[in-house]
């Protein structure tokens, strides 16, 4: 049997984008609920690691996440981060995993769950630095006297790094990593094997 052209594989990858779609979406949906308290329990227990005495919260409020200290007055320092702005980035992940010509061949469910690891590990630390942004920089004087400047910089980075590059980025590099001949073939260019 002949293979497939390149240009049959981008007609194929075009066709199923939309129905691809709606499926990533439906699974989106469909995984929050549960996923959501699990994503927020696990980034307190992150933020909570090593830390004296252990009072970062991450609290679920329906679609959001609460995020404060429990030492600190019920009335100071809490931020409202929603969830979907954390774990949207799933959607055009699997969109362009399920749309991909090919993508179950091979081992393609290991790959697929190992992607998805790196991406809920990237939806865990977005909420930490989240956290700690907030601690380190807008609960004034504490901040101030708990960090150093070096400290509040660094994690002023890591959140806007996990909020804007890593969000948008991050679904399409592990969609070419993790079936990377596919899309290569997709593009019509030689893989880095093929080279």
């Amino acid at each position: 049997m002949p293979s497939r052209t390149p240009g049959a594989d981008l007609r194929t990858f075009l066709r199923r984008l939309p129905v691809a779609l709606a499926a990533a979406v439906a699974i989106w949906f469909a995984v929050r609920p549960a996923y959501d308290p699990a994503l927020c329990a696990a980034a307190q227990a992150l933020a909570r690691f090593g830390e004296v005495p252990a009072a970062s919260l991450v609290v679920r409020q329906g679609s959001n996440a609460l995020l404060g200290r429990s030492d600190m007055r019920a009335d100071s320092g809490w931020l409202k981060v929603p969830l979907t702005q954390i774990d949207f980035n799933l959607v055009p992940f699997l969109a362009l995993v399920f749309a991909l010509p090919g993508w179950l061949a091979g081992r393609g469910w290991r790959r697929l769950l190992a992607a998805l690891g790196v991406l809920a590990a990237s939806h865990v630390l977005g909420l930490v630095w989240q956290l700690k942004a907030l601690e380190a920089l807008a609960m004034g004087p504490w901040s101030r006297a708990t960090y150093s400047d070096l400290a509040r910089n660094v994690y002023g980075t890591l959140q806007y790094f996990f909020e804007i590059p890593v969000t948008f980025a991050l679904p399409l590099v592990l969609w070419v990593g993790a079936y990377p001949e596919k899309v290569f073939k997709l593009a019509g260019i030689a893989s880095p094997a093929e080279r």
